[in-house]
């Protein structure tokens, strides 16, 4: 004669009582805005290479060496990221990163020799890499461990969409710019 388990009046199972999904998706959408953000950013560059390479006389090692200069920064700001981010929190380490990356932009918009703008690519690259730690340890304080696989699924959107974006946007753009 077995019993069914039986809820007990006044008692609430962790089931029950863990936040929905639906709760966590707009901070985590938010999340997701800054990462596509910085990864647009530092991909935009791939689709107008050709453009960059006629106007600045570059051969295709010295953009190959711009791409280059990107993710060496990018590496290390990687590594470096969780020194940054067990002093100052993941939530600063994120508004640096992504106000780091709009100065940079900023920055290379007005570089005029090869020198600087591989050195602003380099800084390019440290400032986008410092996201990425901090961005999936804030995903996974979010979300419910229940919806963790979720969440880093929305997150990850971010990539995928920039590879998208990016030429079409800069396509768009260099009708009206040059």
């Amino acid at each position: 004669m077995d019993k069914a388990p039986e809820k007990t009046l006044g008692k609430i199972s962790e089931e029950d009582s863990a936040p929905s999904f639906m709760t966590q998706v707009g901070p985590l959408l938010f999340l997701t805005s800054i990462f596509f953000l910085g990864f647009i950013g530092r991909i935009i560059f791939s689709p107008l290479m050709p453009a960059i390479e006629n106007d600045l006389g570059l051969t295709h090692a010295d953009a190959g060496a711009l791409f280059l200069m990107i993710s060496l920064g990018y590496f290390v700001s990687l590594i470096g990221s969780g020194f940054i981010s067990c002093r100052i929190g993941h939530k600063k380490t994120i508004v640096i990163s992504a106000v780091a990356v709009g100065v940079m932009l900023g920055v290379l918009s007005i570089c005029e020799t090869l020198w600087e703008i591989r050195i602003g690519m380099l800084l390019l690259g440290l400032a986008a890499g410092l996201y990425l730690p901090s961005g999936i340890a804030s995903v996974t304080s979010i979300a419910d461990p229940r919806h963790w696989g979720r969440a880093i699924a929305i997150h990850e959107l971010a990539p995928n969409l920039g590879f998208v974006v990016a030429p079409l946007l800069s396509e768009l753009l260099m009708a009206w710019f040059s």
